[in-house]
């Protein structure tokens, strides 16, 4: 069965199509846009009668069918050291999402194990330098209410897909975010797969990047993705800017389809060709210029949960680096190797020990390959790589998608959303009236009941590019 279309009421005021077809239905100028933007974002305005530009006669339809926000923060935790904080996002409808912001500043370092604290320090007391503290704040961004992939060690995975996120409902979170932090970088690794809902999550990134709305550095916004291969070949065409993130977790296809059920469709030859493309167009539009010098050397991260007896052989690690080995002296792959976290999730998987994982990530470096440990934040607070889930609408068991089937990669290219043929399709999500936006009071009594561990893949994601992005501020005080 088909995908139904959602339909919600009101809009966002950042679904911006709706808007663009509200003027030009009433023939006002397109200018005026841009002016609700400027005093939206850069002024702080709370109603359209705050905006002095526009004709009298569009501001009774701006009120009637737009909102500055349809969603609403439900809840807030933060971690006990204030390095993540995780946001429960409830939408018009009643569902709820994960957004999570990650801290990293003073001791930055402490984003690294010891071992990889202590190697920097190293390089840096070789050149005489002193290392600089470097404040920021990245914001992990959900693009679906739960996911359809299915990955076996995901929380998230447990929900099945319920619904896609519109542009509005994306972009709110990023709102929500900025509200209680500067947010200087963005990553799509929360709820969902966002190359499965391709026009909604690539409206977001358009509007975070444009110069009159959020003007954010197109280097600083990443999309992860299991590997949806011509999607990821659309990305290349559409914001070749931004970078990429590949949640690969093994370096077979056979091992990997136990991990990553819905990745039976794509071979890892097509992904890897797909993404290598990625990479060499960004070179290609970089040697022309195009991106700030400042912007260092590209990379796509690779994530690779780390599950003990599972991935986590001296032999699975000899795969992953033969398999990057041949890119290795370009440094535009980046390995991140993101140890198990406990999720709520029916496999039996364990959290590989500190000898694993230095084995594993010593063999990986050992073909040249750029490796880093990733160190989890937020995980007191059940916002680390793949413990993001709402308990409230969780289905079966990470593996099945919702129905107990698992959606191919395939079956969601070409579509808006959802999977067909028998394969699990998304929830419509009914209209909610204007006087509904905000449809309860947060008092904390159902917090207990919606939230459990539901984002963690996508923070995961997040740690992994604060990673990068510290990797790059060393070698560029070389």
């Amino acid at each position: 069965m088909a995908t139904r279309k959602r339909v919600l009421s009101p809009h966002s005021v950042f679904d911006e199509p709706q808007l663009k077809a509200l003027f030009q239905e009433h023939k006002v100028n397109a200018h005026h846009i841009n002016s609700i933007y400027r005093h939206i974002i850069q002024n702080n305005a709370s109603s359209f009668d705050d905006i002095p530009e526009l004709p009298v006669r569009i501001l009774p339809l701006l009120k009637q069918n737009f909102v500055f926000s349809t969603s609403k923060v439900f809840s807030r935790m933060d971690a006990s050291d204030n390095s993540t904080t995780k946001l429960v996002v409830e939408l018009q409808d009643g569902q709820k999402v994960e957004t999570v912001i990650m801290r990293y500043g003073e001791v930055e370092l402490n984003s690294f194990p010891k071992e990889e604290r202590e190697r920097r320090l190293k390089e840096l007391e070789k050149e005489g330098k002193q290392f600089k503290s470097n404040k920021r704040a990245t914001v992990c961004i959900s693009s679906q209410v739960g996911c359809a992939m299915g990955c076996t060690f995901c929380a998230t995975g447990t929900m099945g897909l319920l619904s896609n996120l519109t542009t509005g409902e994306i972009i709110e979170q990023l709102v929500h975010a900025n509200q209680i932090e500067k947010i200087r970088n963005v990553v799509f690794m929360g709820m969902g797969e966002p190359l499965d809902n391709y026009d909604a999550v690539l409206g977001a990134v358009q509007a975070m990047i444009n110069t009159s709305r959020f003007s954010l550095s197109p280097s600083r916004i990443t999309i992860s993705t299991v590997g949806v291969a011509p999607r990821i070949l659309s990305l290349m065409k559409d914001v070749p800017q931004i970078g990429l993130a590949l949640s690969l977790h093994a370096p077979t296809q056979e091992l990997r389809s136990e991990i990553v059920p819905s990745s039976k469709s794509f071979s890892l030859t097509k992904i890897l060709d797909a993404v290598f493309a990625f990479i060499e167009n960004q070179n290609a539009i970089n040697s022309k210029g195009v991106f700030p010098k400042t912007s260092g050397q590209r990379h796509v991260l690779v994530e690779y949960v780390l599950i003990e007896n599972v991935n986590s052989s001296v032999e699975v690690a000899r795969q992953l680096g033969q398999l990057f080995a041949e890119r290795a002296p370009q440094k535009d792959i980046m390995v991140n190797v993101i140890p198990y976290n406990p999720t709520d999730v029916i496999a039996s998987y364990e959290k590989p020990t500190q000898e694993t994982i230095k084995q594993f990530v010593e063999t990986v470096r050992s073909y040249g390959v750029y490796t880093l440990i990733r160190q989890e934040l937020g995980q007191d607070i059940a916002s680390a790589c793949g413990q993001l889930v709402v308990k409230g609408q969780q289905k079966k068991k990470a593996g099945d998608c919702g129905d107990g089937k698992t959606a191919d990669l395939e079956d969601l290219v070409g579509k808006k959303s959802g999977v067909q043929n028998g394969k699990p399709t998304v929830v419509k999500r009914t209209t909610a009236k204007k006087d509904t936006v905000v449809p309860s009071d947060n008092d904390g009594k159902n917090e207990g009941t919606w939230m459990t561990p539901l984002v963690i893949g996508g923070i995961a994601l997040g740690l992994g590019f604060a990673a990068l992005a510290v990797a790059r501020s060393f070698r560029s005080r070389k």
